[in-house]
């Protein structure tokens, strides 16, 4: 959400001068090359609240009326929008409750709730912005449900996907991807070795993804073990993660699932043009996502030419082609917020990909930035121009 937040900021800068002046939050801290305006340090941060949130406004904004715009989950921002039952930090309750700031969201929706709605704490969190945002129809659609017409209406309820930039997600060299995967992605496996190179005769499949409970890794073990006993001994599995053991024990499922010879993985930061590269290597990849409010990885990998299977549920739907989609066997319930998350067989899986190897798919051009950016720059100024 981070890299959305900065994408948006840099377009808003650059665009929307003659009414407003941007500054951000982030990891990077002050003094980012990447922005021309101010970055402000997250600093303090305990339970996703921001305590120094005044400091900042003060130091940026002064006794200014303004806009915070928060591209982050509703669930996490309570303490936010409605800060007089919510906010336990005294100093930030009160800057909340006397400062002259519009609250705005663009909010992503990873799952539905109890009745096609989302559950009773996140519309109160929603019931606090003054608009919302939300990153596709699917997400619209449910949060139009969760507060009502009239109040969507009230908070300005629409949705806008946001943007891949095809100058650098886009189809590469497959051939010549394959011969430097190994070097470009500093991929290693479990025998602590540098993996071959990937051969033309190999098939090649990617899942970018965090390891945390969200993401289905144990869905992704039983899919490979699946392919290489249905005639493709030859496969290769790459993965991109942050960490092999987290929710999920990836060392483990490489080990159960007879994978120790056949996966390799990456870990931290590839940049843009070396993930391009990776994804146009790849015959297939695998959103394995149980649920995404977007999906950056999915959407890279079609812009990159190479097919993403996904299961049929949430966000990624506006988006990926229905042939591309595979139908959940059942929901089932988890978590705090009642969130129904899908549940899938390898074999719907397998089946898919077999069909899309060989293949090449076309770029989701409503995603290209240059036909996103006109639409935020719309929604920006329809409220602005009332500031």
């Amino acid at each position: 959400m981070g890299r959305i937040a900065g994408e948006i900021a840099i377009r808003a800068d650059a665009n929307l001068k003659d009414v407003c002046r941007i500054a951000s939050f982030g990891y990077g801290g002050p003094g980012s090359q990447r922005f021309k305006f101010p970055q402000y340090a997250v600093e303090g941060m305990a339970d996703f609240v921001l305590p120094t949130l005044p400091e900042v406004w003060a130091d940026w904004a002064g006794k200014q009326a303004g806009v915070i715009l928060f591209v982050w989950d509703a669930g996490r921002l309570g303490w936010f929008s409605r800060p007089n039952v919510m906010c336990g930090v005294e100093p930030l309750k009160q800057f909340l409750t006397s400062a002259k700031i519009e609250r705005w969201i663009y909010n992503p929706v990873d799952a539905e709730g109890p009745h096609d709605t989302l559950s009773y704490p996140l519309v109160q969190s929603l019931l606090g912005f003054d608009r919302i945002l939300a990153y596709g129809q699917w997400s619209e659609d449910i949060i139009r449900r969760s507060l009502g017409n009239e109040r969507s209406q009230e908070r300005d309820l629409g949705s806008i996907p946001h943007g891949i930039d095809p100058a650098i997600f886009y189809p590469r060299d497959r051939s010549e991807a394959r011969k430097n995967f190994t070097s470009l992605t500093g991929c290693g496996n479990l025998r602590g070795t540098t993996p071959p190179p990937i051969r033309e005769d190999e098939i090649l499949i990617g899942a970018v993804a965090t390891n945390q409970a969200r993401k289905d890794w144990g869905l992704w073990a039983e899919i490979c073990e699946m392919l290489l006993h249905r005639h493709h001994p030859k496969a290769r599995f790459w993965i991109h993660t942050d960490k092999m053991e987290n929710y999920w024990s990836l060392f483990a499922l490489l080990v159960d699932f007879g994978l120790a010879d056949t996966a390799m993985f990456s870990l931290g930061y590839l940049d843009d043009d070396e993930m391009a590269q990776a994804y146009s290597a790849c015959d297939v990849t695998l959103g394995i996502g149980a649920g995404e409010g977007f999906g950056y990885p999915i959407a890279e990998s079609l812009f990159c030419g190479t097919p993403c299977i996904h299961g049929k549920y949430a966000g990624a739907v506006d988006f990926v082609d229905q042939d591309l989609l595979i139908n959940p066997v059942r929901l089932h319930l988890e978590g705090v917020y009642n969130c129904y998350r899908p549940i899938f067989d390898a074999k719907d899986w397998v089946g898919r990909i077999e069909y899309f190897l060989g293949k090449r798919v076309n770029q989701p051009s409503q995603l290209d930035w240059s036909n996103v950016w006109p639409r935020f720059d719309a929604w920006f100024r329809k409220a602005l121009a009332k500031q």
